[in-house]
C-alpha cells in the first residue's frame, strides 16, 4: 500500500498530530507531544517546518523537566528559529520558554 492510499490521509494525520500536539503541550506533556510530531515527520508537506519546529518545541520542554537547562535553551533557540513565519505557534513558544526559563 503506498502513502497516497493509506488511511486516513496524511493530511488528515498531519492535522490530528498537530491538534493532539497542541493539547500535550498545553498540559505540558512535552514528551507525547514531541511522539505525536514524530508519528508525522516527512508527511506535512509545505507545513514540515512547522511539525519540525513543535519537535524542537516538544524537546526543550522535555529536555528542562529532565534538569538539561543547556540542551533546553539549545532546543529553544531552533524551535524558534522554524517557527519564526508560524505566529499562530508563538503562544506555544512563548508557554515552553516561561518552562525553560523558570
Amino acid at each position: 500500500m503506498s502513502e497516497e492510499d493509506a488511511w486516513p490521509p496524511p493530511e488528515a494525520r498531519v492535522r490530528s498530530a498537530l491538534w493532539q500536539a497542541e493539547g500535550h503541550f498545553e498540559r505540558r506533556e512535552y514528551f507525547a507531544a514531541s511522539s505525536a510530531l514524530a508519528a508525522v515527520f516527512g508527511l506535512a508537506g509545505e507545513d514540515e517546518e512547522l511539525v519540525r519546529g513543535l519537535h524542537h518545541l516538544a524537546a526543550a520542554g522535555y529536555r528542562h523537566q529532565t534538569g538539561e537547562s543547556a540542551r533546553a535553551r539549545r532546543q529553544l533557540a531552533h524551535a524558534r528559529s522554524r517557527l519564526a513565519d508560524y505566529p499562530d505557534a508563538m503562544l506555544l513558544v512563548e508557554l515552553v520558554e516561561q518552562d525553560v526559563q523558570s
